[in-house]
């Protein structure tokens, strides 16, 4: 894994160091890298991914715009990138990496929030990686945001995030498109949530404008 969340991914590594240490044996060595050159981006993940394709509807992006999906599911977590195409909105990337962080926001209850940056650099790029408690009922904003903001996530995603559920997601906008790496601990009897989640949303890294991978991604 080569991204870096801040402090807060650094809080969540030691929350669950000792769960790591068992995903470190003969399971974590079926990950693999998935490069997807054509959309700029590669991200981990335990099995090949399912790829599918959505709508990005959104009150600043009205009439909509192509969402690529890439989603594996396994009993207890769900692994979901989901990349947008906005190319004639590359001036508004802070404003449209707002309004998704915001919708990750109305989901349920904020647990941690914070800058994330991914490649050293010139190659860096920045952006928010949040941590949210699912619960159904959310309180908050103007009148249908709550429920925009469900139906929104379950559009670009495919799934639900069901209370009691931990999202965390790692966005950003970078050359004209909108990354959003999110992974869902599903709610279990125990309330045991392993570390993949968090491994899947660190592991998201660019290709240069040209190309090319930055050395630190360490290619193999």
């Amino acid at each position: 894994m080569r991204p870096i969340g801040l402090m807060l991914a650094a809080a969540l590594v030691a929350s669950v160091s000792a769960a790591a240490l068992v995903a470190s044996g003969p399971a974590a060595a079926a990950w693999q890298e998935y490069p997807t050159k054509e959309l700029g981006f590669v991200v981990e993940f335990p099995a090949t991914p399912a790829m599918s394709r959505a709508n990005y509807r959104t009150v600043l992006v009205p009439n909509g715009a192509t969402a690529h999906l890439y989603t594996v599911k396994e009993e207890n977590t769900v692994y979901v990138a989901t990349v947008v195409d906005l190319p004639d909105r590359k001036e508004e990337g802070a404003t449209l990496l707002g309004e998704a962080e915001y919708n990750l926001t109305l989901l349920g209850d904020l647990c941690g929030q914070s800058v994330s940056r991914v490649e050293p650099g010139r190659d860096a790029v920045f952006g928010r990686f949040l941590t949210v408690t699912c619960r159904a009922g959310r309180q908050g904003g103007q009148p249908g945001q709550v429920e925009g903001a469900v139906a929104w996530f379950k559009q670009i995603t495919g799934f639900d995030c069901p209370t009691g559920a931990r999202l965390t997601s790692n966005i950003f906008h970078n050359r004209g498109r909108l990354y959003l790496i999110s992974g869902i601990n599903l709610p279990t009897g125990d309330n045991n949530f392993g570390p993949a989640a968090l491994r899947f949303t660190n592991s998201i890294s660019f290709y240069r404008a040209d190309g090319t991978r930055n050395p630190a991604d360490n290619v193999q």
